[in-house]
């Protein structure tokens, strides 16, 4: 929607956030209203952003962040399970959630909150004292690392995508949310596995939607890899490794400038994540390669 709004329509963005739902693959963490409309809002600041260089970047992630507090501020929530209340990953939790009206009701109340918040920060842009107050440090530590190696290694990948994945460095612009590696890991193999939204109708979504959440009950993948089972798989295995999907977990640490995040990742606490992420990622694509 915030492509529409700003006339950007990329499908490959598109294709690639679909594995964003229900807080990262259903798992409850950042709602994907956060993490999609993130991902808007960095596509409507790039120019400003790519023309400021690394300090562009830093703006922008501090535009990222004000847009969680705002979320955070005006509904009581920034994660999927707080605001549904709901487990996807059971019978139960997901009997609750689709036949449930409130629960699609409040989602759809917040979608319509975020866009005009959204829609109002794209139209302003960055300030320029914003961008001459941000620190000149290298951003791109998390999604962006994933994103990048996976196309090294498997072909697969988007140059806009690894640009503009800055953002959910720190957990989304540093508000402590879903791992920055793991989203980088759901984006890339969405950019395979993900719908083309914007050119299928609606009823044509609704099949493989329902099939994605059946699977993540089942104990066992499917043998066709599918969007949700190959995102439960990297979501899983980070939370078995780290304990968590949510950064300020992991890290242990709530990030107050994008300097402070920067001298935290540089002495490499989150390497063996983001390894990890990238391996699951490159090994599903090598799936779904061997499956076309």
């Amino acid at each position: 929607m915030t492509q529409d709004l700003n006339s950007q329509a990329d499908d490959t963005l598109l294709k690639a956030a679909t594995g964003l739902e229900g807080g990262l693959a259903a798992n409850g963490s950042t709602c994907g209203v956060l993490t999609g409309g993130s991902l808007g809002l960095a596509q409507a600041l790039s120019r400003q952003v790519e023309e400021a260089g690394a300090v562009g970047e830093a703006a922008g992630l501090a535009a990222v962040g004000s847009f969680v507090g705002h979320i955070r501020k005006n509904y009581g929530f920034d994660l999927c399970r707080q605001r549904t209340g709901v487990d996807f990953y059971t019978p139960a939790g997901q009997v609750r959630y689709f036949l449930g009206p409130d629960k699609i009701g409040l989602c759809m109340s917040h979608i319509s909150g975020a866009v005009k918040y959204l829609d109002d920060a794209s139209r302003k842009g960055l300030a320029n004292e914003d961008i001459a107050k941000a620190p000149a440090r290298e951003l791109g530590l998390c999604a962006r690392r994933v994103l990048a190696e996976v196309r090294q290694r498997t072909g697969t990948g988007d140059a806009r995508l690894e640009r503009l994945s800055y953002v959910y460095d720190g957990g989304l612009g540093l508000s402590g949310g879903v791992c920055g590696a793991a989203v980088g890991a759901v984006l890339a193999i969405n950019l395979v596995l993900g719908l083309n939204l914007r050119h299928v109708a609606y009823l044509r979504t609704f099949k493989p939607f329902l099939a994605g959440h059946f699977n993540l009950l089942k104990k066992n993948p499917p043998k066709r890899v599918e969007p949700f089972s190959a995102g439960s798989i990297i979501t899983r295995s980070l939370k078995e490794k780290a304990g968590s999907l949510e950064c300020r977990a992991i890290t242990g640490t709530k990030f107050e400038s994008t300097g402070q995040f920067a001298d935290f990742m540089a002495d490499g606490p989150c390497d063996a994540h983001i390894d990890l992420c990238i391996e699951n990622a490159c090994r599903i694509l090598e799936q779904a390669k061997n499956q076309a």
